[in-house]
């Protein structure tokens, strides 16, 4: 061999062995440090739940056999589909034309999702929310939470939201919050269950994706909800609940606007692909690049620029909504978990300068600023406030129990809910409430 070719083969086994140790280090990352979601599923498996849960439709199957009237838990942004012209409008058709309602259907048995390994399932009020019964008839209310997914209380079991907990401070506290609302479908809710509560406190709870392309990007081209930023708009909801829950009942047979049908299981292999879908992955290194910084998951659509203007006219109406029965208007800032986790594989899907115009937009309009982000960072673990730690390939998890009490507490001492001895810095009511479980909330075979 002469010595060029033994130069040609050094350097093509020097190449050769580098790529096996770049190809053994993802192998070892991905094996020591398997995606959270995965994580999660394991660990019930070791408290003897293993999770491998049915979709949400089959549970609601069993517990319409066992005699609970069940339902899946409908999401009303769901319904909002694209037209060639580029508008959304919902699929929903009423006596007066087209229909968006903002809640699920009222008085039902809801079952709502699984993230721990057991089905979060709640009974539905007067109004398609989750909250006790009696409560609409108090006028006026304490509290009224707004917000999406994060203020419903995705995932955890009755009892155990930061509504249910604000409730020990705060007994008058109604959660309008449902679960893929934007700010403008918050607002929609405002306008037109607001004026009947007239609550004294209304608590805008903003997550870090409402500003997204999916989110205030969709609903801000729905001409129905742009309809909430004048003065009067209503689609007169309240009163025609009866109307809306045959409707919504009549989506349930094709899966329309149920949300998770697939199941977890089913959803993290789609996610990961199959045969070269999960192969790909590995040969592009994408966890040592990860653990490297160099990448991070990107969402679709992600380019598109936070209309921060739209959203600061969707507060401005809001402000002047709640004084008009003069109350007062709290904006609360809640944060996705891949604030704590920078290396994990959750995508962001807001800029990372979006809590400070957040909360200039809010300043700017007169409002109360709470950050609950803010605490979380001085919480010694504030990964454990999250259904499971860090991000993951089937979606970004929702605040645990322990998560709910968390955010409760930092509300109920930055408006100094309570009783005299609390305002005066004595220790705060008990914010961790455990709830009785409705028939069928074991479900998590």
């Amino acid at each position: 061999m002469t010595g060029r070719g033994r130069r040609a083969l050094a350097l093509g086994l020097g190449l050769t062995g580098g790529l096996l140790v770049l190809f053994a280090a993802e192998a070892g990352l991905t094996l020591a440090d398997p995606d959270p979601g995965v994580a999660a599923m394991a660990s019930g498996g070791a408290c003897g739940r293993p999770f491998d849960p049915p979709a949400a439709r089959e549970v609601v199957r069993d517990l319409r056999a066992a005699g609970v009237d069940a339902v899946p838990r409908l999401v009303p942004a769901a319904l909002l589909q694209e037209t060639p012209s580029g508008e959304f409008h919902s699929r929903l058709s009423g006596r007066e034309g087209e229909l968006l309602p903002l809640s699920g259907i009222s008085h039902r048995t809801t079952v709502l999702c699984n993230e721990t390994g057991r089905y979060a399932i709640y009974e539905s009020d007067a109004h398609g929310f989750r909250n006790p019964r009696g409560l609409w008839e108090r006028s006026p209310v304490d509290l009224v939470l707004l917000g999406d997914s994060f203020t419903l209380g995705d995932c955890v079991g009755p009892g155990e939201t930061s509504a249910d907990r604000l409730r020990a401070v705060a007994p008058a506290t109604l959660n309008l919050g449902f679960s893929g609302h934007s700010p403008l479908m918050e607002l929609a809710t405002l306008a037109e269950y607001g004026p009947m509560l007239a609550p004294r406190t209304t608590l805008w709870v903003y997550f870090e994706n409402d500003l997204s392309w999916f989110d205030l990007g969709k609903s801000g081209r729905s001409p129905l909800l742009r309809r909430y930023l004048e003065p009067g708009f209503t689609q007169d909801l309240a009163s025609r609940r009866p109307e809306i829950d045959r409707l919504l009942e009549a989506l349930i047979p094709a899966g329309a606007a149920v949300p998770d049908a697939a199941g977890p299981v089913s959803r993290l292999h789609r996610a990961r692909g199959v045969g070269l879908g999960r192969l790909i992955p590995a040969l592009k290194l994408r966890r040592l690049r990860e653990r490297l910084r160099r990448i991070r998951p990107a969402v679709p659509g992600t380019h598109h620029a936070p209309d921060y203007a739209l959203f600061g006219a969707v507060l401005e109406r809001a402000r002047q909504l709640v004084r008009s029965w003069n109350g007062r208007l709290v904006l609360v800032y809640l944060p996705g978990v891949w604030r704590f986790e920078p290396d994990g594989r959750a995508p962001r899907y807001a800029p990372l300068e979006a809590p400070q115009r957040v909360e200039a937009i809010a300043t700017d309009l007169g409002l109360r600023f709470i950050d609950v982000e803010a605490s979380m960072r001085d919480h010694p673990d504030p990964l454990s406030l999250y259904s499971f730690r860090g991000g993951s390939v089937i979606g970004s998890p929702h605040l645990d129990r322990a998560g709910h009490a968390h955010a409760a507490r930092v509300i109920a001492r930055a408006l100094e809910l309570g009783t005299p001895s609390a305002r005066r810095g004595a220790p705060q009511p008990d914010l961790s409430p455990v709830g009785v479980d409705l028939p069928g909330a074991e479900h998590a075979p």
